[in-house]
């Protein structure tokens, strides 16, 4: 089961998740992202992975796609962190940030200078 929580402020918009991004729910997030995304009007985005405890293969593949769209990845578990590092360092994805924060979040944020991926 996966519960999305959206987060609409003037600034930004945050997709919190909780529980497996997995299944059916792959294709919710999906939806619910794509509907979203017409009315984000250049605020940026953040996928809000701290209360994600397992992501299939398919939901790998939505965060990449999010994140290659501009989405800002935030997680803090060992696992979450290892997928977005991962994500992250694929080819035209972006970097990852550690940022001393609350539960000490890792931030990857999409590279848009064309540049290589590199670890901060």
């Amino acid at each position: 089961m996966l519960k999305i929580t959206i987060h609409d402020s003037a600034d930004e918009l945050r997709f919190r998740l909780e529980g497996r991004l997995s299944g059916a729910w792959v294709g919710e997030l999906r939806q619910c992202w794509q509907t979203a995304a017409s009315i984000t009007h250049g605020r940026r985005t953040l996928l809000d992975l701290r209360e994600v405890d397992f992501v299939d293969p398919e939901g790998q593949s939505l965060m990449a796609d999010m994140y290659r769209k501009g989405v800002r990845l935030v997680a803090v578990t060992p696992l979450i962190q290892s997928l977005v590092e991962e994500i992250s360092h694929t080819p035209g994805c972006g970097t990852v940030e550690e940022k001393p924060a609350r539960r000490a979040d890792a931030l990857a944020f999409p590279d848009t200078s064309g540049h290589s991926p590199r670890t901060l």
